[in-house]
């Protein structure tokens, strides 16, 4: 059981829990349904693509030497025999002199080593193909295996199929890949002045943000969020709930009031949940001080700050990397980092990690930050912002004009 406060920063959190997870499992899923899936295993390729040289323009196959020479002043004059249609094998073969029409994607003539592009040819008042540029051989010509040949590496293992991965997958007809499971995760949110969203307001009541803001970054990552009844600050029904959740999922979340005593309260569940139970108490950051990490049975139990705003930005640095290790993910997607000059200068305090919220705006083609400050349990700031910057615990802050990386929401 980790003490009350025992700050850890939050690299150190992460490895601490990671050393203790594997991904949830492997399915077997037909490749048109795994958009935004993670491979188990690296996928190959089992044919060569294209299977045969094909065109890679509309215009007329060619055997290139035919048009050596070619030119506006003085063209070529070669004998149009016919055509291969799309979807067809050639059944045409090219003697000297000859060409027969091709269409983009579309197999050459049998003896044709090259393209001429339509553009640069006109059919002569005699019948004949004038052609005005001439070609080299396998010029306009996608080779057969110049795209992937049998064996190659399609997809990495543990890399994000996206559109570009799902079409090459069924271009070389794999229609089924083995991928990991999506991580169930548990969001729970507890707190005696949380009310549903559209109920009307009294006294000291606050609308539950956290349970829905949790889950769609939990959804946003791939994984499936699993809601529980949202419940009063009662250590009996917490601990019911939490029981449940572990069984029902791979992950669970609590998100609880930003009180002494809340905290207590999610620090004594966790710890009555299974072994190991808390295993960090406090990272040193700002904002999310008072998170809270454990492990119940293998699965990682997490007690987010009931600020939204903190719950919101340890979850993007601490809990996202979680969930994306059980995935199966194994790399950050590029995406989501852009480097800006900072606009401003940013001071910090050495000795804590920070998250500073960030707007962007470009001059000029030059993405520039801007520091949004406020209150850090104000909602407006994130929707005030872009993205994220760390400041290291090492450094008392960034100076105006520096190039920084913008972790992008």
């Amino acid at each position: 059981m980790a003490d009350f406060f025992n700050v850890i920063s939050p690299p150190e959190a992460i490895d601490l829990i990671s050393k203790n997870l594997s991904v949830v499992g492997v399915e077997v899923v037909d490749t048109e349904d795994c958009f935004g899936r993670i491979p188990s295993r690296e996928i190959f390729s089992q044919e060569d693509s294209p299977s045969f040289d094909r065109s890679s323009m509309d215009g007329y196959s060619v055997r290139a030497s035919d048009t050596y020479g070619a030119s506006d002043a003085l063209p070529a004059y070669l004998e149009l025999i016919g055509e291969v249609p799309m979807g067809r094998t050639a059944g045409i073969s090219l003697s000297p002199g000859e060409v027969a029409t091709a269409y983009t994607g579309g197999m050459l003539a049998d003896n044709a080593d090259a393209v001429v592009m339509v553009e640069h040819t006109k059919i002569s008042p005699s019948g004949l193909l004038e052609v005005y540029r001439p070609v080299a051989s396998g010029e306009n010509v996608i080779v057969a295996g110049e795209d992937f040949q049998k064996g190659d590496l399609v997809v990495e293992k543990g890399h994000l199929i996206e559109h570009s991965e799902l079409g090459a997958l069924m271009s070389l007809g794999i229609t089924s890949a083995d991928v990991y499971k999506k991580p169930k995760v548990a969001v729970i949110s507890s707190g005696d002045e949380l009310v549903e969203p559209g109920m009307q307001l009294t006294g000291g009541m606050i609308r539950d943000v956290n349970l829905y803001s949790i889950g769609a970054l939990v959804k946003d990552l791939g994984a499936v969020p699993v809601h529980f009844p949202r419940i009063p600050d009662e250590y009996d029904k917490l601990l019911a709930i939490a029981h449940k959740a572990v069984q029902l999922s791979d992950m669970v979340i609590f998100t609880a009031g930003s009180s002494v005593s809340s905290r207590d309260l999610t620090s004594k569940v966790i710890n009555n949940m299974g072994t190991p139970g808390v295993l960090v108490h406090g990272l040193s950051v700002k904002p999310g001080k008072p998170t809270i990490l454990g492990m119940s049975d293998g699965k990682p139990i997490i007690g987010l700050p009931g600020n939204p705003v903190s719950a919101i930005t340890i979850f993007k640095a601490v809990v996202d990397p979680l969930i994306r290790f059980i995935s199966g993910v194994r790399e950050f997607p590029k995406d989501k980092i852009i480097e800006a000059v900072l606009d401003s200068d940013l001071p910090s305090s050495s000795g804590r990690t920070d998250y500073v919220r960030i707007q962007l705006s470009y001059d000029r083609g030059i993405a520039r930050a801007l520091p949004v400050h406020g209150k850090s349990n104000l909602i407006s700031t994130l929707l005030a912002s872009d993205g994220y910057v760390e400041i290291d615990a090492d450094s008392s802050g960034i100076y105006q004009g520096t190039t920084i990386q913008v972790i992008l929401d």
